[in-house]
């Protein structure tokens, strides 16, 4: 089973939608994984939207801010149902796991949850427990992809390191500590895709600016048409 898996990484999320422009013809997923931004380019991947679609949502003000992030996403899920296999991952607070849901569980407040960035957006309560921003414990959840069969992924990873340098060793010990790094499974064949150059800081990550967002979309397509064609290896996820 072919799998993409898009990691968080706020406001890089339109890097994403940049590399999937360029590699949307070369390959049909028969399964998408997102957490945090992540799960919000992939639902709407699954969805249908095209390449073209996607890039508009981006550069809309009004959608792709945090500022409406709730009633978008409550209009975006009411509107639009998966027509790909999808599941979004979030992270259960008070357990410290990621949780995946999938297909028909996956409900706007299961969107809203994944993007919840501790500090930054409002925690989400789902089946009664508190639960947080889906890459929490790992940004890029190719592990959940492999738990759910995929045995070939393509991972466009928008958040390789965190950008700041204050939060970077506090990041690294929290996810030392609770990450979840499984190695991959032998037979699972891995192509990652990051970004060639450093996308931006911190405050770009969480505020919305145009100019960036058009240098991110052209960014993300250039970074994605270094891959073609798509070699796929045995890969350590490492994340």
């Amino acid at each position: 089973m072919k799998a993409l898996v898009l990691s968080g990484g706020g406001m890089f999320g339109a890097w994403q939608a940049g590399a999937w422009a360029a590699l949307a013809a070369e390959f049909a997923p028969d399964l998408i994984v997102g957490a945090s931004v992540g799960s919000l380019n992939g639902y709407a991947i699954a969805c249908g939207a095209t390449p073209e679609r996607l890039r508009e949502m981006w550069l809309d003000s009004q959608v792709a801010s945090f500022a409406r992030l709730e009633s978008n996403l409550e209009n975006l899920a009411n509107r639009y149902r998966p027509k790909i296999d999808y599941a979004v991952v979030v992270t259960d607070l008070l357990r410290m796991k990621p949780k995946v849901y999938r297909g028909d569980q996956v409900t706007w407040k299961h969107l809203a949850a994944s993007c919840a960035v501790p500090l930054v957006l409002p925690q989400v309560r789902l089946d009664g427990r508190w639960c947080s921003d889906g890459g929490l414990l790992n940004p890029l959840p190719v592990y959940a992809a492999v738990d759910l069969g995929a045995t070939e992924i393509l991972a466009l990873q928008a958040l390789p390191e965190i950008p700041s340098a204050l939060l970077k060793p506090f990041v690294k010990l929290f996810r030392a500590t609770f990450g979840v790094h499984p190695p991959l499974h032998s037979g699972v064949r891995l192509k990652l895709i990051e970004p060639g150059a450093t996308l931006g800081s911190l405050s770009d990550a969480v505020t919305f600016r145009r100019g960036n967002i058009e240098r991110w979309l052209e960014q993300g397509f250039a970074d994605a048409q270094k891959t073609f064609p798509l070699p796929f290896g045995l890969r350590d996820n490492g994340r």
